[in-house]
């Protein structure tokens, strides 16, 4: 697969993209991109149009980034590219967390000193979820 580093405004939002984003979700991604770097291109198809990361463009433009990480998917048809945006953005919804093993990694890291809020779980999830894992 190859990644390079595009500007910006080279890449197309899809202007049909059912995935409604909200703020919180664009700040989780902001923190998570300045902590950890890019760990995850943006995916668009041969004309530069998102197929996977919208979230990711509107965190880079908060953080006042002017390239990201991409991925030309050229090998896809079109037809393959509208499936594929949303099965990406679909499949996210069918999963789900083991809170018992949640609550331990969230204690595990919380004892190696890690901010939590790097997680994306916010700090009432956070709660219940290291009281689970401590007994309480």
């Amino acid at each position: 697969m190859n990644v390079t580093l595009w500007p910006l405004e080279r890449i197309i939002p899809f202007a049909r993209n059912a995935r409604k984003i909200p703020p919180q979700a664009v700040d989780k991604v902001a923190a998570s991109i300045k902590e950890f770097g890019w760990r995850v291109p943006i995916v668009v198809d041969r004309d530069g149009v998102i197929i996977c990361g919208h979230t990711r463009l509107l965190a880079a433009y908060k953080l006042g980034l002017k390239e990201a990480p991409v991925h030309v998917a050229d090998n896809l048809t079109p037809a393959q590219v509208r499936a594929y945006r949303l099965m990406d953005n679909r499949s996210h919804d069918e999963t789900s967390f083991d809170e018992d093993l949640l609550g331990l990694e969230l204690l595990d890291l919380q004892g190696m000193g890690v901010d939590l809020d790097l997680t994306g779980f916010d700090l009432h999830e956070v709660d219940e979820l290291l009281a689970r894992a401590n007994g309480s």
